[in-house]
């Protein structure tokens, strides 16, 4: 059976799947994999394009009509997530810059800015839209959340908004099944999606190495915190409260369609 893979460039997806990218012994399963931003992979998932693929969290709801999520590779951030950065510490926020309008940044500023103009954008041209006043403020993500300009200001955490509203974890991205997929394959993609982490973990050194020739940041400094911070037991096994957290998301996300 072909099985095609989709997911980011980001530390943390390069770090699950480096056995698989490497063409490890016992890693031959995904056939086909393609690398995309975040913004291009959740319209690709729209398309039901690819057996597996990784979307933002907000985008399940939309989707669940044909893929299933999988209980391995949950981004969740536990009172962190997409930053608010301005170039003025204190001036109303009318316009933020979002990475596109299917992703859970797009969402949470939704919720926590509910009077301002979200102007979604290529993700890459937030932060100068930021520099030049293009926008009042820009929901930053991927590892520019670890390293952005000093010339601009925190406004939000909008993953301690979250936690602070609800109690509960932030969910990010998650991995989803095509329903096409036979459940026995899905057990075996699981269980080597595991193992792929579980090697990624024993070798930490090599994995980040790994997602430095992916990423556009070359600090492995930054690449090190990015994964420390959203490589974790819940993207090992989604827990109850992963769960929880993924089901009240997707109850703000039929709340504010």
């Amino acid at each position: 059976m072909i099985l095609s893979a989709a997911f980011s460039p980001c530390p943390n997806d390069i770090f699950l799947f480096r056995s698989f990218l490497e063409r490890h012994e016992g890693f031959s399963l995904l056939n086909q994999i393609t690398i995309a931003d975040i913004a291009t992979l959740n319209e690709l998932a729209l398309q039901n394009r690819f057996s597996l693929i990784k979307i933002s969290a907000a985008l399940f709801p939309k989707v669940a009509d044909n893929y299933t999520l999988m209980e391995v590779g949950t981004i969740i951030g536990c009172g962190v997530g997409p930053l608010v950065l301005a170039s003025d510490p204190i001036a109303p926020l009318k316009s933020i810059a979002t990475p596109g309008e299917t992703t859970t940044a797009h969402l949470l500023c939704k919720i926590f800015y509910p009077n301002a103009e979200l102007i979604p954008m290529k993700y890459s041209e937030i932060l100068e839209a930021i520099l030049r006043n293009d926008v009042h403020a820009g929901a930053i993500i991927h590892e520019e959340r670890f390293s952005y300009n000093t010339q601009l200001f925190l406004r939000a955490d909008l993953g301690k908004l979250w936690e602070e509203r609800t109690q509960l974890p932030l969910p990010l991205g998650c991995l989803v099944v095509s329903k096409t997929v036979p459940q026995t394959i899905v057990d075996i993609l699981t269980l080597a999606l595991r193992k792929s982490l579980f090697l990624a973990l024993k070798d930490p050194k090599g994995s980040e190495n790994k997602a430095l020739e992916y990423s556009r940041n070359k600090d492995t400094a930054v690449i090190r915190k990015f994964i420390d911070t959203y490589v974790n037991d819940e993207t090992l096994v989604l827990s109850n409260s992963g769960k929880k957290s993924l089901y009240t998301l997707s109850n703000y996300v039929s709340c504010l369609i």
